[in-house]
Order: C-alpha cells, then sequence, then structure tokens
C-alpha cells in the first residue's frame, strides 16, 4: 500500500507554486502539457481543447496511485474556480458543478472519480483496501483540489479570487468534510442532501429498513410494501396533512408538522386492499422511525410526504429486483438490487464495515454496531459539528435538502445543522439551511427543484449577505422555467397567501413552522 501521507508532500509543494505565481494574468493561456508544470505525485495523462458547454482546455490526469480527475478551464475564465462533487460510491469521474452551468458561467471547475472506477452502487472496490477507503472518505476530494488549483493558476498565470464546492448527496457528504477536514480548500460550499453518515444512516439505517422489506435476503422479486401499498400510505398522508400549509396540492411544505401514524391503516378483521398487514405496517414504522439499540437512536427516519413520487419510496423502498434495472445509468455492469437502499445498505455492511462480500443481514442485531464501525467511522463520516477553522477563514456553508429525499433523511440533514448550532451559536452567520418541499433526492418530486446554488453561494460571499430565502422553479425539458414558489432559511417554512398563484413565489411567505 502506497504511503498515505504523501498528500501533506503535494500540499506543501503547490501551495509554494501558489505563491510563486505571478499576479498579471497570461493574456493567451496555451492549451498543452507544455504549459503545466510538473507536481509532486501527480501525472498529467492529456490535454485538449474542446467547446462542449463552452470553449476549454481539459486536463486529465491522476494523482498518487488512481484518484482520476478532470479540470475544465474556460476560455472566458471569471476568475473563480469550484469544484464538482460525486454520487453514490462515485468510480467515475463526475463533476456537479456542470449542471449549474460552471463551465459557461466561466469557471475553472473540476471532478474525481475519488480513487476507485465502478458502478456507482457497487462497493466491492473497498474489499481489504485502506488506500482506496481513505481516499473515497476524504482524501481524494482534497488532493484534487489541491492539484486543481495549482493547475489553475500556473494556466491563468494568477491565483483564483474566489474557490468553492458544490455537491449533492455523496457530493453533499464530500462539502461536509471539506468544511470539517480541510477547512482551507474553499471559500464557500454548497452540501446538498449530504450524505455525511455512512456507517449510521447508510450502514445501520439501511439495514434496519432492508430486513423489514426484504426479510428474505434470497428473494428479492417484491418488498413487503408494494408499489401499491405505498400508494395507499401517501395518500393517506395527504388527506391528514395536504393542507397544513394553506394549500392543498400534494406538497407539504413543513412535513414535521404532520401528525401520521401508518398504525391507523391496519387491517381490523381481514386483510384488504384499503388496509395494511402485520408486516407491512412494521416496515412503514421502521421507515419513519429510524434504527435504535440500547443507546437510543442510531440515525433519524424519514418524514411523511416522499411515498407517492417515483423518485422517492418507488425508487428506494419498494418495487422489487425487476422494477430497478437500470435506475442508474451506467456503461459498468451493475449489482443486483431491488431497491437503492438495498445496494448502498449491503456494500457498506460488506465492504466498508466487515469486509465480508458474504455478510448478510438475516440474522443481524444492530447492537453492535456502533462498536463494529468504530474503525471505518471517522474516514468515512462527515459528521463533526465544529466549523470553527473554516468560519474563522471568512467561509460559508449553505446546506439544502428535499423534504421528499427517500435517500437520505431530510431529518439526518436537519439534525447535523442543529448540531453545528447548538456547539456554536454564532455559527448562524455563516451556515444556512434550506429546505426543498416536494423535492425528491437532489432534484425531482413534486415541488419546484431547481435553484441556482452556486450564484447563491457567490452572492454571499461577493456581498457578505447571508441568504434568508430564494426562488425555487419548475423547469420543462428545455430548462425553461415554468413556475416557481418560494423556499426558507430553516426553521422557517414558506406559507400560501390564500389567494395567488401558487406557481408564483410572490404568493408566499416564510414563516415560523414550528
Amino acid at each position: 500500500m502506497r504511503n498515505l501521507t504523501v498528500g501533506a508532500t503535494l500540499v506543501l509543494a503547490l501551495t509554494t507554486l501558489a505563491c510563486d505565481t505571478p499576479a498579471a494574468p497570461r493574456t493567451k493561456p496555451v492549451c498543452s502539457e507544455a504549459t503545466f508544470p510538473s507536481l509532486p505525485d501527480v501525472r498529467i495523462v492529456s490535454v485538449s481543447a474542446g467547446a462542449d458547454l463552452a470553449p476549454h482546455c481539459k486536463v486529465a490526469g491522476v494523482i498518487g496511485t488512481e484518484t482520476n480527475f478532470a479540470l475544465l478551464l474556460p476560455d472566458d475564465w471569471n476568475g473563480k474556480f469550484v469544484m464538482g462533487g460525486g454520487g453514490g460510491f462515485v468510480g467515475s469521474v463526475v463533476n456537479r458543478a456542470l449542471a449549474y452551468g460552471a463551465l459557461q458561467a466561466g469557471y475553472a471547475t473540476a471532478g474525481t472519480d475519488t480513487g476507485h472506477r465502478g458502478y456507482a452502487l457497487d462497493a466491492s472496490w473497498a474489499l481489504h483496501n485502506l488506500e482506496r477507503i481513505v481516499s473515497f472518505g476524504h482524501q481524494a476530494v482534497h488532493r484534487t483540489a489541491v492539484t486543481a488549483r495549482a493547475l489553475t493558476s500556473a494556466y491563468y498565470g494568477q491565483d483564483a479570487s474566489r474557490n468553492y464546492f458544490i455537491g449533492c448527496s455523496r457530493g453533499g457528504g464530500q462539502a461536509l468534510m471539506e468544511a470539517q477536514r480541510y477547512p482551507e480548500d474553499f471559500d464557500g460550499i454548497v452540501a446538498g442532501a449530504p450524505a455525511y453518515d455512512w456507517t449510521n444512516e447508510l450502514g445501520a439505517r439501511n439495514t434496519w429498513i432492508n430486513q423489514a422489506m426484504y426479510p428474505n435476503p434470497r428473494d428479492l422479486s417484491e418488498a413487503v410494501i408494494s408499489p401499491e401499498e405505498a400508494e395507499l400510505i401517501g395518500k393517506a398522508v395527504l388527506d391528514r396533512c395536504d393542507s397544513l400549509d394553506g394549500l392543498e396540492d400534494g406538497i407539504l411544505s413543513d412535513p414535521i408538522q404532520c401528525e401520521f401514524d401508518v398504525s391507523s391503516l391496519a387491517c381490523g378483521g381481514g386483510t384488504t386492499e384499503a388496509c395494511l398487514g402485520a408486516p407491512e405496517v412494521e416496515a412503514a414504522r421502521r421507515i419513519y422511525a429510524g434504527p435504535r439499540d440500547q443507546q437510543g437512536q442510531i440515525f433519524p427516519g424519514y418524514p411523511p410526504g416522499g411515498e407517492l413520487s417515483a423518485g422517492g419510496w418507488a425508487r428506494w423502498l419498494t418495487g422489487g429486483l425487476d422494477l430497478q434495472r437500470d435506475a442508474v445509468p451506467s456503461d459498468m455492469p451493475p449489482p443486483d438490487y431491488p431497491s437503492l437502499h438495498f445496494a448502498f445498505g449491503n456494500g457498506v455492511m460488506r465492504y466498508l464495515v466487515y469486509h465480508d462480500p458474504d455478510w448478510s443481514y438475516a440474522d443481524y442485531s444492530v447492537e453492535s454496531f456502533r462498536s463494529d464501525a468504530a474503525s471505518v467511522a471517522p474516514t468515512l463520516n462527515a459528521t463533526n459539528p465544529d466549523l470553527s477553522a473554516f468560519r474563522e477563514r471568512g467561509g460559508k456553508l449553505l446546506m439544502y435538502t428535499g423534504w421528499g429525499d427517500m435517500a437520505l433523511s431530510p431529518l439526518g440533514t436537519i439534525d447535523y445543522y442543529q448540531r453545528v448550532l447548538e456547539h456554536d451559536a454564532s455559527a448562524a452567520e455563516d451556515v444556512r439551511l434550506f429546505m426543498m418541499p416536494g423535492v425528491d433526492h437532489c432534484a425531482g418530486g413534486v415541488g419546484p427543484d431547481w435553484v441556482d446554488y452556486l450564484a447563491m453561494i457567490d452572492a454571499w460571499l461577493e456581498t457578505g449577505g447571508a441568504p434568508t430565502h430564494a426562488t425555487a422553479s419548475w423547469r420543462d425539458a428545455q430548462g425553461q422555467d415554468t413556475g416557481s414558489r418560494l423556499i426558507c432559511a430553516y426553521p422557517k417554512f414558506p406559507k400560501y397567501d390564500g389567494s395567488g398563484d401558487p406557481r408564483d413565489v410572490a404568493s408566499f411567505a416564510c414563516q415560523d413552522g414550528r
């Protein structure tokens, strides 16, 4: 195994390079390998001019053993750098900043595969490979950031005036890890739907659910809760709670206010299509409640509201093996999985915690989980609420999560945010959380899912004004806005005015939710 401390040498060398960079930019950067310096433990694979999205120079390279990255340097540079996060178990070079038009806006921008190649739902690459686990956990993003910033400075002849990171899901967890572990890397960070607790949420919580949804791991043909039963639950939730925000539209603006007990759907004398049997009730209770052991809550469950969306329960919890084919498009062969929670839960437990490809949840008890996962948790989990080093540098952290997210619990995101404020109440000046009504995991759902968070974090850094609200838009296939709603800095939520256009942001106001 390679020496994992080489990152410190690379950081020192690249910091020295950046300090020696001339202040005046070259007028016409040359897109050629000869333009870029030789960096320690970095190998440039290719340098090529491209025109996709915007004219740019693309640098592809490898850091250390196998951390691949791609850096895009626009011809019309705005003087800033943004790194985009990945998704799932990553396994290919991903850059979410591109979804926000970063290249077209003139940002130099980079992404990484986090040190391995593979299908985004497959964690077998981690088996008995500490270097890959450390790279995936935190080191690959950090080393890519340092490398990409140095190459950007060399190409343009000056340092970037601002350095940002934006990611969702795994990328959101990467974002929090950067703020906690490497506070010097970025000035502004956007963490969407953050996968920040891989052991407790994606390991223990998913296993807890999988045991109830697929009690026989050898029969994955269908889940205990079928799509029809999920629809029954979802309609009951809306019947009870849809009007709480002043508008009956299938969107729960503040699901925490929704008092729903799934046992109200339990069958009495006999099972019918209009009620749930005992196994279905228990599976739903696990989804809403989250796992517990003798020490208490391991990780929060889910709020009501994501039962009816194709990107909610149907994708993450119910359906069965045949309905999940091609759920995550890739040119790599997928593992067999009946739901995405099944894939992530088993991947974390088999390859990151127990290192046993034959591990099974069939007779597993979560009582031993905390101690079992203790050795790998510090590498994978971005759970530290102390953001003082990041904030002391002037850093700003913008978090967001869809209320209909059935991948990573919205309640888990809120829990981390609240712990940050409990650690230091003044963090509210530099950390903001926005909850998005009706939005699935990162995007999709019945709610408006488009907010230009890259522009939002840039405006915060440039003006110093912390955001209190924003406009979220519905968009059509051509990317044109078709309506808008208000989203509010937590704990406020958008309340309908009672008479305005429900697809117009002006018809809503931010109010206290509790």
